[in-house]
């Protein structure tokens, strides 16, 4: 028998309805009618559903989605400037904006390594951000890496209108190293099997930091400031070699300072470089594949955990437990 089926009704607000032959149960029973039935509930849906976009979200998400990226690089250049304004351009302004070439100063270039390890992590963060709002993977690149420069070539031109510091050719080019070591990561993945990761633990000067003027923070304590290229061995060797390589284990080497401020007066003195080589313990390799527990582990690996390390200079010296 024949039963009147009513899909409800067109986007102009007409009922659609169809004669269709169905079983007992009201199911179409012949394949002209099933393809009827697609059809017709097809169109209804398209009324109702949102288009999706190449990324797979609704175009509502995606525009929230960027809305709220613009919204976290606004506010933290904001953030970043209010710390920067408190904490560098609070001296003496200078005549007028200057540049100077500041290698090798007492600190021995150790804020060179800090530099490029802003710019790689800010290039870095700046891609996931960008592409979480999909945009594509080479415009998310490009994005990042351009934002990653800007705002730190924004810190050099203040700092060219401060006597105490100057805008740094030799800065800008630790920026630029640490943002391109990012986008080589991204563009290159097998890259990755080396990447700078950082420890530190306060130095003798920094713990008396109150005991003598001056401004030493955690961001000027260099000597406890240690900056690591970590390689991943076990992704850098041949099949038949990965069984005699613990998969946990990676290699570091490091570039520190010896003590640039007396932790007795806070005089200035000349550091030493500190080069040091250890086995690192890396954090991707935990167990766990749970979304949140893999994020963490991924921004764990790019803190160097104390494990024993040989000093190579300025003296030749095995170390038990380096933080």
């Amino acid at each position: 028998m024949a039963a009147v089926v009513f899909f409800g009704e067109a986007a102009s607000g007409s009922p659609i309805s169809a004669q269709i032959p169905t079983d007992s149960a009201g199911v179409p029973v012949d394949t002209v009618s099933r393809v009827v039935v697609d059809s017709v509930l097809m169109a209804r849906v398209d009324t109702v559903v949102e288009p999706q976009t190449n990324c797979g979200l609704a175009k509502s998400e995606v525009a929230l989605r960027r809305a709220g990226v613009a919204a976290v690089f606004v506010g933290g250049n904001a953030a970043l400037y209010s710390y920067f304004k408190q904490a560098w351009w609070s001296g003496e302004k200078a005549d007028h904006f200057f540049f100077q070439s500041d290698w090798d100063q007492n600190f021995r270039d150790q804020d060179k390594f800090g530099h490029a390890f802003g710019g790689y992590h800010l290039a870095r963060f700046g891609n996931s951000f960008i592409r979480s709002a999909c945009v594509s993977k080479t415009k998310a690149i490009a994005w990042s890496a351009a934002y990653a420069a800007v705002f730190q070539l924004q810190i050099e031109m203040w700092d060219g209108l401060y006597k105490k510091y100057g805008f740094s050719y030799a800065d800008l080019l630790a920026n630029t190293a640490g943002t391109a070591l990012a986008v080589l990561h991204e563009t290159n993945p097998r890259t990755r099997a080396i990447k700078p990761t950082i420890s530190y633990a306060r130095s003798a000067a920094m713990r008396n930091a109150d005991k003598f003027p001056g401004e030493l923070r955690p961001s000027l304590d260099y000597t406890g400031q240690t900056y690591w290229l970590s390689a991943d061995i076990d992704a850098m060797l041949p099949p038949e070699s990965k069984p005699f390589w613990p998969g946990f284990l990676r290699v570091s080497v490091g570039h520190s300072i010896t003590d640039w401020i007396d932790p007795r007066t806070g005089a200035s003195l000349r550091a030493k470089r500190r080069i040091l080589l250890t086995l690192d313990f890396d954090a991707e390799k935990l167990p766990g594949e749970n979304r949140i527990w893999k994020t963490f582990k991924r921004q764990l690996s790019y803190i160097h955990l104390p494990s024993p390390a040989l000093q190579i200079t300025p003296d030749l010296e095995l170390i038990g437990w380096y933080k």
